[in-house]
């Protein structure tokens, strides 16, 4: 496939092109392998949730996404990432089939604060883009640090979530992952991981963990685009 390749779909889509630094935009992003989307129903399903959480009901959004399955159709014919944003006051589908990424080895993470205190009480944390914009700075920070990503401490230093991924402890034949309150709800975490879990003999447990049980196991960082793949403390 070329780079990139966009497109978007809804009564909005003869507008200019979208602004991406905007705030709370519900989105979501899945792997298309040999031109097959995986679970993009259950990624539709997730948009939908989001506009709901904003106490939205975008209706034009069903068509859309067929727009979108048709134009998946003639365009996504190699692996791809498909990301999508909803733009709900655009009334638009706003989505772009980039190469796929691939997790770096190593995968190194370096501890930082949350950049949002504590989320575990807000009902918006669970949908992705709804938290604002804070991904890229965590990033940014994460590089000038050595590493790949960060491993986001809530206040009371237990663990929440990595910048781009879920993240969980290997330990004595058992995967823990932190508690689901305050991060983005994973739909890998939902449909692959207890396949993935099942076939390394591993049982899948929820529990707050710290920095110092991660010195007793391996860690584990998982997302839709890039799947399971190992990761380290710096």
């Amino acid at each position: 496939m070329t780079p990139a390749l966009r497109a978007a779909f809804g009564p909005g889509a003869t507008l200019p092109a979208v602004d991406p630094r905007a705030g709370a935009i519900p989105r979501t992003a899945l792997p298309v392998r040999q031109g097959v989307p995986r679970h993009l129903e259950a990624h539709l399903e997730r948009l939908h949730a989001g506009a709901s959480a904003l106490g939205r009901s975008p209706t034009w959004l069903t068509e859309a996404a067929d727009e979108l399955r048709y134009w998946l159709g003639r365009h996504a014919t190699l692996d791809a990432a498909l990301r999508l944003e909803l733009h709900l006051d655009l009334k638009l589908l706003d989505a772009r089939l980039e190469p796929l990424p691939q997790a770096a080895t190593p995968y190194r993470l370096t501890p930082l604060p949350h950049p949002m205190g504590d989320l575990r009480p807000d009902p918006l944390a669970p949908h992705k883009g709804l938290s604002g914009p804070w991904r890229p700075q965590v990033l940014s920070d994460a590089w000038r640090n050595g590493a790949e990503d960060a491993l986001l401490l809530w206040p009371d230093g237990t663990l929440a979530e990595c910048a781009i991924a879920t993240v969980g402890l290997e330990r004595k034949g058992s995967l823990t992952l932190p508690p689901a309150e305050g991060r983005v709800a994973s739909v890998a975490e939902r449909l692959d991981l207890p396949a993935w879990a099942e076939a390394r003999g591993w049982v899948l447990r929820r529990t707050p963990l710290t920095l110092e049980d991660c010195a007793g196991g391996q860690l584990w960082c998982l997302n839709a685009l890039r799947g399971l793949w190992p990761a380290a403390l710096l």
